[in-house]
């Protein structure tokens, strides 16, 4: 039996179908998108929830307002990945439910849909991840149907284990109809693997950054590297004002100052750079997608 089941990002490093504008009309490819998002899907009941909603789910305060930023892990994720030739289709996770139940139910919705509104890829920045020694050490690539039967063996005692047995099957199945399949290798360091990754057929992304192997796992299912640190740095016009924040370091405005939380109080001021980075494999991931699927041009989207 396992002894640890990572299902979000570390704490503070965080962790219907709703279409995304692409930025052009000749869209290359879909992708799917299984996350949290803002707004979530049930709304908000006041404003008081609105703010207390995003205090969970939030990410950054990049106004230092007091309050987050109106984007949550999947939106964050979603720019990293942006480019005018990829169009993002939402699947949200939502509150009250179980994640992995979500995820689960979201991947039969995506089958479901394949036959009229196929997807190209997938994109799960989540983790159901273990101790490696739970399995074998060292992991060895030829022995997944094995490890997937110990995870299928954990679920007939544990519901958690039982959905993610599921979900493995269900991204299995995508990867076999075609469907470029990214999840992550999780971020619980050198002796941790996320599950998902023992799907056949699927990309498993950790980070690029050497520095960072004592927090984002690496091991014999990792078949792709990415940058997997982030930090937002404000972009300014030519005369010195402030336009918004770039994530990814492509130039782009991927957060105008309009869509920040305090814009337009008196007096409010933008840091140049902000102080915390994101970090983790769930940034690596949509960055490789990106690199596979788009290639390195960059290409700013309409604002």
């Amino acid at each position: 039996m396992p002894f640890l089941l990572c299902l979000l990002l570390l704490p503070g490093l965080v962790c219907g179908v709703q279409s995304v504008k692409a930025g052009t009309s000749d869209v290359g490819y879909r992708i799917a998108l299984i996350d949290r998002f803002y707004p979530p899907p049930q709304g908000f009941a006041s404003d008081e929830d609105k703010i207390n909603h995003g205090w969970l789910y939030g990410m950054v305060d990049l106004d230092a307002d007091q309050q987050r930023e109106p984007f949550y892990h999947g939106d964050l994720v979603q720019m990293i990945a942006a480019h005018p030739k990829l169009l993002f289709l939402r699947f949200p996770i939502r509150d009250g439910q179980p994640p992995m139940a979500e995820i689960l139910s979201n991947l039969r919705q995506i089958r479901i849909n394949q036959a009229r509104r196929p997807i190209d890829a997938l994109l799960l920045c989540w983790e159901s991840s273990s101790l490696i020694s739970a399995f074998e050490r060292p992991l060895r690539l030829e022995h997944a149907s094995h490890y997937r039967a110990l995870v299928r063996d954990w679920g007939l005692s544990d519901p958690v284990w039982h959905t993610t047995y599921q979900i493995i099957l269900q991204l299995q199945a995508l990867a076999r109809d075609g469907v470029r399949v990214f999840t992550i290798a999780g971020n619980g360091g050198r002796g941790m693997v996320n599950t998902f990754s023992f799907a056949d057929g699927v990309t498993t992304v950790g980070a690029s950054e050497p520095e960072l192997s004592h927090f984002i796992a690496s091991n014999a299912f990792v078949n792709r590297r990415a940058p997997a640190a982030y930090q937002f740095r404000r972009l300014d016009d030519g005369a010195g004002n402030p336009l918004g924040y770039d994530l990814n370091g492509d130039g782009c405005t991927d957060i105008p100052l309009q869509r920040l939380s305090g814009y337009g109080v008196a007096g409010q001021q933008y840091p140049k750079n902000y102080w915390q980075a994101l970090i983790g494999s769930s940034f690596a991931a949509p960055a490789a997608l990106k690199a596979e699927l788009a290639g390195e041009n960059q290409q700013c989207l309409p604002q």
